[in-house]
């Protein structure tokens, strides 16, 4: 009994630390290191997440320009827009306590921090509202393991919307009921500010939000015209206030992912309604459900037939019953029609992870289950019994009836609910809210039923090892330690983790996968026959001639002499360049080894300004490579990739029609083998169609895997130089699928001599880099001849400033991605800095913001209002 009080007490320490305990002990039971060999890394927490946090400590801890710019996002890029978008939570705080090598650990700390701040602020908001002795805590754990919460668990950054989102709604109340504003403009700009996507989300929450808690309020019009008014100007308040993010940010989404919003609008269903029913059941996310599913919507029994009751109950004003029941309406289409659910998401289709707003369709869930319940202190009468077990069933039975129709539940989950549902509405019938043990009661059920859902959806999950990620960044670290580069040069490697590893580990690298990625760079990558997408690119498949363009002046590659032990750590393979190791060598490590490579031009170098005039060509690397070098060096257009005839290919378990091969049906594996003979030590590339991404074939060359890299969209040139002369090679494709066209593979031997000529000659006037940084360059170059530009590989982009000799320049983009500059005969000294576009804009507006808000506070005298209480104006 003691402790009971303790915790009525502290209801909002019992609020966070429930979710805490409740998520720790699931992660020590899974084994979450240093309980055991996993983590909470999975899909993109472990794929892209894991890296900007890294990114984010080298930031913080040593680096600020990072903030605006960097050279490890792929060839350089923004960082403002990143950062406002994935690093600006202020509970990233937590990875500064932790060293780098236990990064993963950090994230589970912090998961489990936001889970139970999502507790807190809801127990805090219910507690605003009059809630005592342990509801808001019990509702408060509801909300923290949402269906919502736990099916996002790894997209980490959005739990801030789910944490901010019930301060945002007290300010709400505090501006209506008491006429104060700050509050809700205090938390409106954090929420914004933390993370603007999911902010933008809660702007529009709260616009009916604001209406239906107005409506429980009886007010004269004028009243309510001006509590409008003043609900309007904060919220514009709140946004400008935060412009010296949103500013620059929006800017970049115009680069980049703005790009790719829907024009078109398609006024339909995206599914079947009824289906949705689903997801108010125990367990009802798995890994399908992610790419492309219904709403995670589960907040338990108990919540969903208190929500019901709601709109029953006559003891509530039939105004803001019927305020909730036309904001219901308009967040249940939001959830199936797709105008809506474009609005919700900025006009853009969510690439994975559908329905991202959904959060604050649970939070409303919960707040009108809160609002009945404090209606029904003495529990239901007959009749609210006969409905809400008329809901049970019914849901229950349509489901149960249907089971096959949602591929994520099974009858044990519909089971587990209904008798849950039973339990809630047993309890509902005998509460009495004068006995001291019956909101313990209630919290139990909920405790029990929303653990249940949390750990039948996270058990579908796989994760990334604690040991593989590990292990593979520490030997990454090892290895770009061992170059010891100095210089201002790219490194390239042939494993990957992840496309973001410069980031996790700190170097100029060459690969990227981000939402804010500028489509003009996987544009490029894809001309010149690397691995490419929308929001990523990736260096997997470099020829003499792009290495020395993108200045990949240093290479990290397995050791040939222990990766094939049983020692050797997770080092997953990206491409084979036998041709490594003809470069210098570096050194290595236990596990790498390094290169240097001695044709690499520099980030800059002087070249004919006939390169301004030079158009790519969509789908042909080859001859776009051929194409550049002839530009650069000013001579006409020569043939650099020699075409080698391929033997005629053996196909076996298959048929082949017109280049496209079809797997017997009574074949168990179907191959395509190539044979040729290397008759030089040029470099060999062969070359394969866009069609063969996502794994649709596995290659090896004399019986040695050849890495395909499984996602991209252009034609991949992939090095397959033989290690002896006049020695027989044998390209055996294996289907992974029913068919695969072939007509588009097609070997080459690149002339090694007319290129290093063609490379000799650029390198005779490089741009002397002297003083570089995160985000800017300066340094000589010499021009020799008329009709030279500084050709350089630094990305364009609007926020550069460059100079030439002090004077402000602008230059030219090139191949559709780099600046070059016109220069004349002489020694110039050009020097680039960067400031992201809009930003000194968005700190004006942002400044007047706060300058208004002390205005506005410093008019409104202390003593005007009573507390709690409104007086006529």
């Amino acid at each position: 009994m003691r402790l009971k009080r303790f915790w009525e007490r502290h209801i909002l320490l019992l609020a966070f630390l429930l979710p805490c305990l409740v998520m720790g002990v699931y992660f020590i039971v899974r084994g979450v290191w240093p309980f055991g060999n996993s983590s909470v890394l999975t899909v993109d927490m472990g794929q892209q997440y894991i890296d900007f946090y890294s990114y984010y400590r080298q930031t913080l801890l040593g680096h600020p320009g990072q903030l605006f710019y960097a050279f490890n996002n792929a060839l350089g890029g923004d960082m403002f827009g990143t950062w406002a978008y994935y690093l600006a939570s202020p509970f990233n705080l937590v990875l500064l306590l932790f060293p780098k090598t236990m990064l993963d650990l950090a994230v589970a700390v912090m998961t489990l921090l936001k889970y139970g701040a999502a507790g807190l602020t809801m127990a805090y908001y219910l507690r605003r509202r009059g809630w005592r002795s342990l509801w808001p805590a019990t509702f408060g754990f509801a909300y923290a393991l949402s269906g919502w919460m736990v099916a996002n668990q790894l997209n980490l950054m959005w739990f801030d919307g789910a944490v901010f989102l019930p301060l945002v709604l007290d300010g709400v109340e505090r501006l209506i009921e008491e006429r104060r504003p700050f509050r809700f403009i205090f938390w409106l700009t954090v929420a914004i500010v933390s993370n603007y996507y999911m902010g933008y989300m809660i702007c529009l929450f709260v616009v009916g939000y604001f209406f239906w808690a107005a409506s429980a309020r009886k007010r004269a019009w004028k009243l309510r015209v001006k509590e409008f008014l003043r609900f309007a100007g904060a919220s514009l308040l709140a946004g400008a206030a935060s412009a010296v993010l949103l500013l620059p940010t929006l800017f970049q989404l115009t680069q980049s992912k703005g790009t790719y919003t829907i024009k078109t609008i398609h006024w339909k269903f995206e599914y079947q309604p009824w289906k949705m029913l689903g997801k108010f059941f125990a367990g009802s996310f798995n890994f399908d459900q992610m790419p492309n599913g219904q709403p995670n919507v589960f907040v338990g029994s108990l919540v969903v037939i208190a929500f019901v009751l709601y709109f029953v109950l006559g003891k509530i004003r039939w105004q803001e019953r019927l305020t909730a029941l036309v904001w219901t309406g308009i967040l249940a289409l939001s959830l199936m029609f797709e105008p809506l659910d474009l609005l919700w998401h900025g006009m853009q289709f969510p690439v994975w992870y559908n329905y991202r707003f959904s959060f604050v369709v649970c939070a409303w869930l919960i707040l009108l289950a809160a609002r009945a319940l404090r209606f029904l202190p003495d529990g239901i009468n007959v009749w609210q019994l006969a409905l809400s077990l008329a809901v049970v069933l019914a849901l229950c039975g349509m489901v149960w009836l249907n089971v096959d129709q949602f591929p994520y539940l099974s009858d044990q989950q519909v089971l587990t609910t209904f008798l849950f549902s039973v339990a809630a509405i047993v309890l509902l019938s005998v509460r009495a809210d004068q006995r001291k043990w019956t909101p313990l009661l209630f919290m139990v059920l909920i405790l029990g039923e929303s653990t249940s859902n949390m750990a039948l959806s996270l058990n579908q999950i796989s994760y990334v090892s604690h040991s593989d990620y590990h292990t593979y960044t520490e030997a990454l670290r090892e290895g770009v330690d061992k170059l010891n580069v100095t210089t201002p040069d790219r490194i390239g490697k042939t494993v990957l983790r992840t496309k973001n590893d410069a980031m996790q580990v700190g170097y100029w690298g060459t690969d990227q996968f981000s939402s804010l990625f500028e489509p003009s760079v996987p544009q490029f990558f894809g001309n010149i026959g690397q691995s490419a997408g929308d929001n990523f690119a990736a260096y997997t498949n470099g020829t003499v001639i792009t290495d020395a363009l993108l200045d990949i002046r240093y290479w990290l590659t397995p050791r040939t002499d222990v990766i094939a032990t049983s020692e050797s750590p997770f080092l997953p393979p990206l491409s084979p360049r036998p041709d490594l190791q003809r470069e210098t060598h570096r050194g290595q490590t236990r596990w790498l080894t390094g290169y240097e490579n001695d044709n690499a031009l520099g980030l800059g170098f002087a070249a004919s300004d006939q390169i301004l005039k030079t158009k790519l060509i969509d789908g042909m690397p080859v001859t776009n490579q051929e194409m550049i070098m002839a530009a650069l060096t000013d001579r006409d257009y020569q043939t650099l990739f020699d075409k080698i005839d391929l033997a005629k290919p053996a196909i076996k378990g298959g048929t082949w029609s017109a280049g496209i091969v079809s797997k017997k049906k009574i074949a168990s594996t179907t191959t395509v083998t190539y044979t040729f003979e290397a008759t030089s030590s040029d470099p060999y590339y062969l070359k394969i169609g866009s069609d063969f991404t996502d794994n649709l074939v596995s290659l090896t060359q004399n019986g040695v895997a050849v890495p395909i890299y499984d996602t991209f969209r252009d034609s991949e040139l992939l090095n397959i130089t033989p290690g002896e002369i006049g020695k027989k090679q044998t390209l055996v494709f294996t289907l992974n699928k029913d068919t695969a066209n072939f007509s588009s593979v097609v070997l080459y031997r690149l002339d090694q001599s007319k290129v290093t000529a063609d490379l000799a000659t650029l390198k005779q006037s490089p741009w002397r880099i002297d003083d570089s940084g995160a985000r800017h360059l300066s340094g000589t170059v010499s021009i020799t001849k008329k009709n030279q530009v500084l050709m350089t590989t630094v990305p364009t982009s609007p926020g550069w400033h460059v100079t030439v000799d002090g004077q402000a320049v602008t230059p030219h983009k090139v191949l559709g991605l780099f600046m070059a500059l016109e220069l004349s005969r002489g020694t110039h000294r050009i020097s680039m800095t960067y400031t992201p576009p809009y930003l000194w804009v968005g700190l004006v507006v942002t400044v007047i913001a706060l300058l208004l808000i002390l205005l506005w506070w410093w008019l409104t005298p202390r003593g005007r209002h009573s507390r709690g209480a409104i007086r006529p104006e």
